[in-house]
């Protein structure tokens, strides 16, 4: 719904600022970086929704090629350093978050802090359903009915 907002943002501003600059010759200077900033936002936040509902860009052919064992302990191991990837940009979301505190953008002389605080949210979260999905992947192991 998140991401969804902000692809809303960036179509209004982008349809706002054609016609006002061919219509109007005038270009409000906002538009242009507030949807740069939609655009960001919604990116990563429709990267945490695609770790949570498991739709983010996988390779399928080894699924069919070798056996449900061998993909399953791919499939962990995979989940594993992502989780891992996931963890270290959560920790150096929150280092940027902090570097930009002095800094402002150049048209709405907004503090950087604000644009940049996607970033600890949207790994965060990808971090917590990434470790979601690490736990019904260990649920789901192929051996765990023989047990």
């Amino acid at each position: 719904m998140a991401a969804a907002a902000c692809l809303l943002v960036l179509f209004v501003l982008i349809v706002l600022q054609v016609v006002l600059r061919y219509g109007f010759s005038f270009t409000p200077f906002f538009t242009e970086e507030i949807g740069r900033y939609a655009l960001v936002w919604g990116v990563l936040i429709g990267t945490a929704v695609a770790v949570h509902s498991g739709e983010h860009i996988r390779v399928t052919f080894l699924q069919e090629l070798i056996s449900s064992r061998k993909y399953w302990v791919i499939q962990f191991v995979l989940e594993l350093i992502c989780l891992v990837v996931f963890a270290v940009l959560t920790r150096a979301s929150f280092e940027s978050v902090s570097f930009a505190e002095g800094q402002t953008s150049d048209g709405l002389q907004l503090s950087l802090q604000y644009p940049y605080a996607i970033l600890p949210v949207a790994f965060g979260s990808a971090f917590v359903f990434n470790l979601v999905r690490l736990k019904m992947t260990w649920a789901a192991r192929p051996w765990k009915s023989a047990e």
